[in-house]
């Protein structure tokens, strides 16, 4: 205890608003000082132990805490864990007292696997001072026609099943100065057009891959309406991507799809400085705008038509880097499976008729991860180093099942290659 005497009030609640809340409640037990420190702490953090643990645990300790906790003179954080067993009864009162409370951040999180509806207090969705809202493992069946979270900035929903569309799209619209969603893994009975119309939004990422044996039909898709985005990042090998509005304020972009319209995707995203594709879609020849601001681009390597059409359209580009398709299965036969069903397009690089401006002014750093070394990979590696003028940095990261022979002969095929610039340096790994 001598250790913490000379630390102030202020200190030790900021101390204690770190840790769960048990911990801070058994720091009452110290001394006399720190007997009710623990109830000026505005935060409420209970996690349950595990998927089946006995409802009345977590029901006696929050309802304790929440009679108790007096000091306080609001509830800024509300973070629940709890099993699958806990009464929707329990959760819709912590809430309702949370918000009467003027909670600032909430967070829900419900053990697997999730069979009940999650009951919210219709008192949530008008309150105003709610600015982070996170709710994962949770099933949205009801909510009131009038959504108005006047404060929500942050909007986080993970494993989150709605029951219509209509449900979500008032959720969307009822957030009218929302800057950041996360969706992942989440369903929807109903719908077939996933739309995300949200003016004020600046960082979106989706990531859906529940139902990955499902092939994507005309009528199922993702539309983006969010003009103000500077960070969007799409994931999912569900999506059809129907339609993306305009954004003159994008600065990263990262799109992982199965199928996309290549003309409004690439139209939608020219002012991005970091881009990065993996879209197994064929590109026609046709023209795009220019992508005046990117210093950054990451190609999937099946998605080398990208690669010859974009590169002629990126003046500024510094930062070049090759990669695998990233996939949650972590066996390279399933990454190579994944890449065929859409075509072996890297067999089919031929490089541009004539040198792209960025090789003659710009491009300093080249990298290539997991290279296999096939005839495709080397063409494109030999053409960077015979056309970069300003080229600084080539680093290949050979693909770790390669023998020692095998990676010996790619180096000296790549060392032995001319170099346009003279500053180049060749790095194998």
């Amino acid at each position: 205890m001598d250790r913490t005497s000379g630390l102030s009030d202020d200190l030790i609640l900021k101390i204690l608003s770190f840790v769960p809340s048990k911990v801070a409640v058994a720091t009452s037990l110290l001394s006399k000082r720190w007997r009710s420190l623990w109830k000026h702490v505005p935060k409420l953090c209970y996690f349950d132990p595990s998927i089946d643990s006995e409802f009345w645990r977590a029901s006696r300790f929050v309802e304790k805490f929440l009679l108790l906790h007096n000091k306080a003179p609001v509830l800024d954080t509300l973070q629940l864990k709890v099993s699958r067993f806990c009464p929707p009864t329990d959760i819709e009162t912590w809430v309702s007292i949370a918000v009467s409370r003027g909670v600032r951040n909430l967070v829900f999180y419900q053990h697997r696997p999730c069979n009940t509806a999650l009951s919210l207090p219709r008192s949530l969705f008008t309150c105003e001072t709610l600015v982070t809202l996170k709710l994962h493992q949770a099933n949205v069946v009801d909510v009131p026609l009038t959504i108005c979270f006047r404060s929500l900035k942050r909007l986080y929903l993970t494993s989150v099943g709605f029951s219509s569309d209509k449900i979500f799209v008032r959720l969307l619209t009822g957030c009218p100065v929302l800057e950041g969603l996360v969706m992942a893994q989440c369903s929807y009975v109903t719908m077939t057009t996933f739309t995300i119309a949200v003016p004020s939004l600046k960082n979106l990422l989706v990531v859906n891959l529940n139902s990955l044996s499902k092939v994507p039909g005309d009528d199922f898709g993702l539309v983006i309406e969010a003009p103000s985005l500077k960070s969007l990042v799409i994931v999912s090998r569900l999506y059809w991507v129907c339609s993306l509005v305009k954004m003159p304020k994008l600065v990263f972009a990262r799109i992982k799809i199965p199928h996309g319209d290549s003309r409004k995707l690439l139209g939608c995203l020219t002012s991005a400085k970091n881009l990065s594709l993996c879209v197994k879609q064929a590109v026609d020849s046709y023209p795009i705008s220019v992508f005046c601001q990117l210093v950054s681009l990451k190609l999937c390597t099946c998605s080398s038509d990208w690669f010859r059409l974009i590169l002629k359209h990126t003046p500024k580009l510094r930062v070049l880097r090759f990669q695998h398709p990233e996939i949650l299965l972590p066996s390279l036969a399933n990454i190579r499976r994944y890449c065929s069903s859409y075509g072996d397009v890297q067999s089919q690089w031929e490089q541009p008729s004539s040198v792209p401006q960025c090789l003659v002014s710009s491009l300093e750093t080249v990298e290539w991860i997991d290279y296999e070394g096939t005839k495709a990979e080397k063409k494109v590696v030999m053409y960077l180093l015979e056309n970069s003028r300003q080229l600084k940095t080539v680093v290949i990261r050979a693909l770790n099942s390669n023998t020692l022979e095998k990676r010996h002969k790619m180096l000296q095929e790549l060392s032995s290659t001319q170099r346009s610039s003279t500053k180049c340096r060749l790095s194998f790994i």
